[in-house]
């Protein structure tokens, strides 16, 4: 199993299931890297209609890393489409561009890593099953190859980031990914009841967001919790424990200063403290909504 699926997959085993030392596992990382030149002639090259199945062939080994595997999974040509096709790419570079705004901070920089090593990890997969869906005789052809080049160009734009952070000024990239895939410094993730009452919170938050929803709860709860983010960054700012830039207010939501909010919130507008689950859930319909915001 790669690096990457074990960081997404089964985190409470990480330390136990990776055998490999530090040093085996950066020079994965760098082999990753040197792959990348590779790709991007072989991808530039795969003029429609003309590729050869040595291409494909090459860019499979140069996908077949130890940093994902996708050997247990199984997709339909149609379903990989249609989830390729569920946000435009303008949007995920734009997505992947703000992520710096949002986490590229001290006080989230593992956060930060992680969310581009997902991103990574997802581009990856997609790549690979894209390439096992060009071998075949598929009528689609044409698609899947805009797909993969637009799939490259995400890779690179994470890959530079990574590259260009200004979190490694506090810590190497290397350090932060070597204690994420050992699971020595874990990504809190929602829990079965936490998923749960996402779903069931994710309607009436997305009507409030788009104004179809007006009145209630939730939407007593959203305008309370946005209408007081600028009030504790200046709190924040006063206090020197947030500094005066432009992107000040995507670091307060990012921030655990953020989930403090949410919770004295609900404390002020149902009179009692609401679940963790609740709270997180709620955290997290915020934050994705805001670090997408323009």
């Amino acid at each position: 199993m790669g690096f990457l699926n074990r960081l997404f997959h089964d985190t409470e085993s990480l330390s136990r299931e990776i055998e490999s030392d530090d040093e085996e596992i950066i020079k994965h990382w760098n082999i990753y890297l040197g792959t990348i030149p590779g790709k991007e002639k072989i991808i530039k090259s795969l003029a429609i209609g003309q590729y050869t199945e040595k291409d494909l062939e090459r860019l499979n080994e140069l996908l077949a890393l130890e940093l994902v595997d996708i050997s247990d999974e199984d997709i339909e040509e149609k379903e990989l489409i249609l989830d390729l096709e569920s946000l435009e790419h303008t949007k995920k570079i734009k997505r992947i561009q703000r992520l710096e705004h949002c986490l590229g901070y001290a006080k989230t920089k593992f956060e930060y890593v992680h969310k581009l090593l997902h991103q990574l990890y997802l581009v990856l997969k997609f790549q690979m099953h894209l390439v096992t869906k060009l071998k075949t005789q598929t009528k689609n052809a044409d698609t899947l190859l805009s797909h993969l080049k637009q799939q490259f160009e995400l890779e690179i734009e994470i890959v530079n980031q990574i590259k260009n952070t200004n979190i490694m000024e506090i810590d190497t990239f290397h350090e932060l990914f070597l204690k994420l895939i050992r699971g020595e410094h874990k990504i809190k993730i929602m829990d079965k009841r936490e998923n749960k009452l996402l779903s069931i919170m994710q309607s009436n938050f997305d009507k409030v967001i788009s104004e179809e929803l007006t009145e209630g709860k939730m939407f007593e709860w959203v305008s309370y919790v946005f209408n007081a983010i600028e009030d504790k960054i200046r709190e924040l700012v006063a206090q020197d424990l947030l500094d005066q830039h432009p992107e000040r207010d995507f670091e307060f939501v990012n921030r655990p200063e953020f989930i403090d909010l949410v919770k004295s919130s609900s404390v002020q507008l149902i009179g009692r403290n609401v679940s963790e689950q609740r709270i997180n859930a709620f955290v997290h319909l915020f934050r994705e909504w805001y670090n997408e915001r323009e």
